[in-house]
Order: C-alpha cells, then structure tokens, then sequence
C-alpha cells in the first residue's frame, strides 16, 4: 500500500512539472515530446530557436529543460544558459538536461554552483527520460528547505539544513547533490579548508566533480601548484580538455608564464572551439603581441567556417576589436588606420547586430583622430546604459582612460570587477577576467598607482558591507606595495564581518606587511 502512494505521488509531481525543449530539429522536439507524454507529462514547452526561450523566461519558470548540445555555434545554448543564470533567471532547482548525438568530453556539472546538470547521448530511451525526471522530483522534494534558503541568498541557513541530512542514508544521487550542495554553499561562505576537508576522501577516490570542486578550493586558497598539477593530468587533460584549455590561460597570466597560455591556444583543435573559447584564444594572443599567430587563427576559422556568414560576420567583428585594441595600446598612424579600415567593411552588420558595440568602436576612432571632445560627450552618453557585459565595461574604461576622465574610468574598472565577481566559474569569466587584468594594468601603469587603485576598490567594498569580496582587494592592495597597518586593520575586520574563517589572505597579509 505505501509503494502503491509512493508511485502515485511521483505520478502526480512528473503531471505538475513544467519542461521545456530548447531544439532547432523538429523532429528531435516530436520525440522527446511523444516520449515525455508517454511518462504522463504535459506541461510541455517547444522552441526551435534560443530568442522564443528568452521571450519566455521573462515571465515563465521551468523545471527542466532539455537543450541541444551546440556548443561550437555561434549561440550556443551553453553560453545562454550561463548568461540566464549570471542574471538570476534561473530557480536554482532547474534541472538541465544536455542532449548530444555522440559521446562528449564537455562536462557543466562544476560551473553551476546550485543547478543540477546531466548530459545523456542519443538515441535515448524512455527509462532514462523517466529516471531523470524521477530523480528530479525526489531531489527538490528532499531539499526543498535547502533550495528555499538558497534562493533567498541565505546560504547560512540552506548549510545548516543540510548538515542535519547527512546520516540520513540517501541513495547515491541524492548523496552526490546533498554534497555538491554542502560544498558550494562552504565556498559561497568562504568555509574553504572545512570544505576541502569534505572533498579530499572524495576527490581520493576519483569522483570527478569533487575533484575539480577541490580545484576551485586550492584556487581560492591560491595554492596555484596544486591547481596546476591537477590541471596537467593526462586523464583530466583528456576527458575535460575545455575546461583545462581556460584554467591553464588564466594560471599562466596569474603566474606570469605567459608563453604557456600561447601554447595552450595554438596547440586547440580550433573546430572544437566555442565561440567564448575562440574570444578567448584571440585575447590572449593579442596581449602577448603574437601578430602571426593571431593572423593566422583568424585565417584558419575563416576557412573552418567558410560557409556560415554569421559567424564570418562573428570573426570580422572581433577582427575589428583586436585592431582597436592595438591601436589603443599603441596609437601609431598605421594602427588607426588599419583600423579604420576594418571598421567600415563591418559597420553595415555591426549596426544591426551590435549597436553599442559599433558605438564603442566609433568613439575609439574619434579618440584615436584626436577628437576628444566629441568622443567624451558620446562617451558619456553611452555609458550611461547599464551593461552587464564586463568586456564593454572594461573598454569604456580604456576610453575614459584615453581622455583623461580617471574618476570615470575608475568607476569602470569597480562596476567591471563587481560583474567578474559574479560571473560563473567558466570561459566567460576567464575572459572578462584577462581583459580587466590587461587593462588595469595598462591604466595603473606602475605599481603604486595599481595599489592604491585597490585599496580604492576595497575600501567601496567595505563601505557596501561586501566584506568577503574585500578581503580579496585589501590583500592584493597589501601585495602590491601599500605598507599600511590601517589598510591591515580593515581587511582583519573584514575577514571577521564576512565570517571567513579561513583565507589565504587572512594567513598571508600579516607576513607581507611585517
């Protein structure tokens, strides 16, 4: 009798779940319907393009979604979904179910701090449909205390809650979500040794999601060693060969070996490459002055994607931003020029599909032309809608650099890095991270000027009762130069308001201003 109302409930939770199908195929989307119907769902949601998704998220929410694999398109539902959860448009119980017709080495699990995640290969079948949407209901049901405090931002109490769950004896997926959800909320309240001490056993016995959780901990820790030993594992190399791809550029930045995040864009099979990661190679050529090197990928995705004018348009645009970028770096009469040039080939496209973007462009010639009083006025106008494009924030920055506004490029860089720091763990952060380090270092040029410049930062993030992100800025304030007990004194009260009990600067500072 009670396994006869267990089934029923189960039923009657699959009736009441809301899913969505995000597939350009149509008869991909017929099949998962007739199979989704076939388990008694019918709450069912088709869209054969991204926009119509988009248009309805806005006022509907979704329990599951299921999404085509494209992660090398131009939109790819990857990076929509990054974006959709940067902005909070996603309940942190949404279930994403990636879809792909072959095996894939594109893992999701580790950048999504509370979504679950799965990937299943086609052909499937009904019973995997079916254990997926089981396991779904069970999860929310068994932690829906844990998912109410965590979309409420309060992750104290979500903690808390769940630790009262772990002798209950789960089996193992709802043991793997009870854990991952332990772990994220430690790291979300800066608890990282607890946290690694829960992982370790874990990562021990080669279960690959704490392994790379123990990763972004031994980041945090800034114990860079480590991160890069697990990062050149021959097994992890293989089966996350994206994921390693921009870990290993932004170790190599951080640990100023440059030369390696080169080798790590030439030696990508660039078919494999997303556009994020492509963006990302670009960038990170660009910034070590490899000209042949970044003529020659340019060249090479031209021929890859020869046939889709979309992402021609895509590459173009971006071709147009590295020479503004150079001729900014370094305004030579050649450099403008040749980026004048590539700005008209790209306007009529620019103008339609990147308005602000065509904009930013257009002020940078001005500038580059010695027009400064116009590009200020245009500038400002400009600036004055909000962007939540951390890479647009930083370029405006550069500009207000160029024309002497240092108050506004300040506000820039501040607004830039708070859009860092809530960005998702992955190429988008990696790259928005990269560009913010090359131009605060262009516009703090000496290390003083980079030091006081944080302690700027730090100092707004302590007056907003940011008290973890200022912890971070008032060491490397402390880092970079500035001997300061007062600056010493407010990243230790720092560390007390945010309830960070252990840090790498709360372990270090006092060594480096001894």
């Amino acid at each position: 009798m009670h396994s006869f109302i267990y089934e029923e409930s189960i039923k009657l939770q699959l009736h009441n779940l809301n899913i969505a199908i995000i597939d350009e195929r149509k008869t991909n989307i017929e099949l998962l319907t007739t199979t989704l119907q076939s388990l008694g769902v019918f709450n069912i949601f088709a869209f054969s393009h991204a926009q119509q998704f988009l248009n309805e998220i806005e006022t509907q929410q979704f329990d599951v979604l299921f999404l085509d694999h494209n992660i090398e398109q131009l939109h790819n539902h990857y990076d929509m979904i990054s974006d959709l959860i940067f902005a909070d448009k996603l309940l942190p119980t949404t279930r994403l179910i990636y879809l792909t017709f072959k095996e894939t080495s594109f893992d999701y699990t580790c950048e999504y701090p509370f979504h679950s995640t799965q990937m299943i290969t086609r052909p499937f079948n009904t019973a995997q449909i079916s254990e997926q949407l089981k396991q779904h209901v069970l999860q929310i049901s068994e932690f829906k205390t844990a998912y109410q405090f965590i979309s409420q931002k309060h992750y104290k109490r979500a903690l808390l809650h769940l630790k009262d769950l772990r002798k209950r004896n789960y089996p193992n997926y709802l043991k793997k979500a009870r854990n991952q959800l332990l772990v994220n909320l430690l790291q979300q309240l800066g608890q990282y040794n607890i946290a690694k001490k829960l992982l370790i056993p874990l990562a021990e016995r080669h279960i690959h999601w704490a392994c790379w959780s123990l990763f972004h901990i031994n980041y945090e820790l800034k114990e860079l060693d480590k991160c890069k030993q697990f990062l050149a594992t021959p097994l992890i190399q293989k089966v996350y060969p994206v994921r390693v791809f921009y870990w290993q550029i932004y170790l190599s930045w951080q640990t100023n070996k440059r030369h390696i995040a080169t080798e790590q864009v030439l030696a990508f099979e660039l078919e494999k490459m997303s556009p994020m990661m492509f963006r990302l190679g670009l960038m990170t050529l660009h910034a070590n002055q490899e000209v042949e090197a970044l003529d020659n990928l340019f060249n090479r995705i031209h021929s890859i994607r020869n046939e889709n004018i979309a992402y021609q348009n895509f590459t173009n645009c971006l071709k147009t931003r590295m020479l503004f970028l150079s001729a900014l770096f370094d305004p030579s009469k050649e450099h403008t020029l040749n980026a004048k040039q590539s700005l008209i080939g790209v306007q009529k496209s620019m103008q339609v599909d990147n308005p602000d973007e065509f904009s930013t462009l257009m002020i940078s010639l001005m500038i580059l032309e010695g027009n400064h009083s116009p590009a200020k006025e245009k500038l400002i106008q400009l600036a004055e809608k909000s962007s939540d494009d951390p890479i647009q924030v930083i370029f405006l920055a550069f500009l207000y650099h160029h024309l002497g506004e240092h108050q506004n490029a300040f506000e820039c860089i501040y607004t830039a890095h708070q859009l860092i720091n809530r960005q998702l763990k992955n190429c988008q952060h990696v790259l928005a991270g990269l560009m913010h380090k090359i131009v605060f270092e262009k516009i703090y040029a000496t290390k003083k000027a980079r030091a006081q410049a944080y302690e700027k930062i730090g100092r707004r993030l302590y007056t907003s009762a940011e008290y973890k992100n200022a912890v971070k800025i008032y060491g490397h304030a402390l880092n970079a130069g500035i001997q300061s007990n007062e600056i010493q004194s407010r990243l230790d009260e720092c560390v007390h308001l945010s309830g960070i009990t252990d840090h790498y600067y709360q372990t270090q500072m006092h060594s480096v201003s001894a």
